[in-house]
């Protein structure tokens, strides 16, 4: 989700941006209509803002050698609203570039739309289109984080494949980037979707039963509720989801080209025989062991964040605990909005 600075360049990078201002303009329009409708729940938006910051923030190790993080956008577009949720996205983003060499400035326009935009709308229509058809609130929370995720990602890779093929020595057409790319966010990513989907789900049926007249004023559900019969088709189908991702995952990586060739997946792509990363016992994440790898294969190499925290020992540490402890203050302080119980 975090392409670094400097693989999008140019008037891409120009394009990129504007859009993103665009919905991150739109969206704090939207807040300010939000909080005037809803003068008592401003804290909402601070809660939402923390959860998109912690949760897209905080690497997770997975079984391929790399790690990746959740999003957390499809929770908070279902709760507030999508055009909110690419708002407070925008801010995130921007804090993560600025403090903890997470992206970048230059591509922080096409991270507000893979994470914001795509993530918070598809996580959000999911929803909605589940909930019209009868599914239970935790059903339809799972449809909509586990889409909301993958979307993400998804996109993530499109636009990463497409900015390299202006690259100067391309070496894919734009299907063998999306399938080398796609290929090594699959088994990592899969695994952190499927997390992502059952917490969204969980989060949303425990806020209703705790508050439900809190989701109900925010329209995120209504008095007439769901079909138990669709619902109960609905879990026997997520109890099979991780029999078939396991099997997915396992099957044989692709093998890609153009027209006139074909390559093999790149070995940064892929994993080393011990499941590591090239640096022994270290989880290298997706950004570095793919993004930047393909890109630095096509001669557009990644710049070195402004701020460049992660290269300066405890500091790093220190930014972290300290984002954590902000944020866990944040949740603590307004959890009771949402999930606290009821007087």
């Amino acid at each position: 989700m975090h392409i670094t600075e400097g693989i999008i360049t140019g008037g891409a990078a120009v394009a990129y941006t504007g859009a993103g201002l665009f919905f991150v303009g739109w969206g704090a329009a939207r807040m300010k209509k939000f909080i005037a409708a809803f003068p008592a729940k401003k804290p909402l938006l601070g809660m939402g803002g923390a959860i998109i910051f912690f949760i897209s923030l905080i690497p997770i190790p997975a079984f391929t050698g790399t790690c990746s993080h959740p999003c957390g956008t499809p929770l908070i577009a279902i709760l507030l609203g999508p055009l909110i949720g690419v708002a407070l996205t925008g801010v995130s983003l921007f804090l993560q570039a600025a403090f903890f060499a997470h992206g970048g400035f230059s591509t922080w326009g096409a991270n507000v739309i893979a994470l914001g935009v795509c993530g918070g709308f598809f996580g959000w229509s999911a929803f909605k289109i589940s909930m019209k058809i009868g599914l239970p609130l935790w059903a339809a929370g799972f449809a909509g984080g586990l889409i909301g995720d993958m979307m993400v990602y998804a996109s993530s890779g499109f636009i990463l494949g497409t900015s390299l093929l202006s690259a100067p020595d391309p070496q894919y057409s734009l299907g063998g980037y999306l399938a080398a790319i796609y290929a090594a966010y699959l088994p990592t990513q899969l695994p952190i979707a499927v997390g992502e989907m059952i917490v969204t789900g969980m989060a949303l049926q425990y806020a209703y039963r705790q508050r439900p007249e809190v989701l109900e004023e925010l329209g995120v559900v209504h008095r007439k509720l769901m079909n138990t019969a669709t619902g109960k088709i609905f879990l026997l189908l997520c109890l099979c989801l991780p029999f078939l991702l396991v099997l997915f995952s396992a099957a044989p990586g692709p093998v890609f080209g153009t027209e006139n060739e074909s390559r093999p997946l790149p070995a940064a792509v892929g994993s080393s025989n011990d499941g590591r990363s090239s640096d022994a016992g270290r989880f290298s994440g997706m950004d570095e062991s793919v993004n930047e790898k393909l890109a630095e294969d096509a001669g557009r190499v990644a710049e070195k964040p402004y701020i460049d925290t992660e290269n300066m020992g405890d500091l790093w540490n220190l930014l972290l605990l300290s984002a954590g402890g902000v944020c866990g203050f944040i949740l603590g302080r307004y959890w009771h909005l949402l999930w606290g119980r009821r007087e």
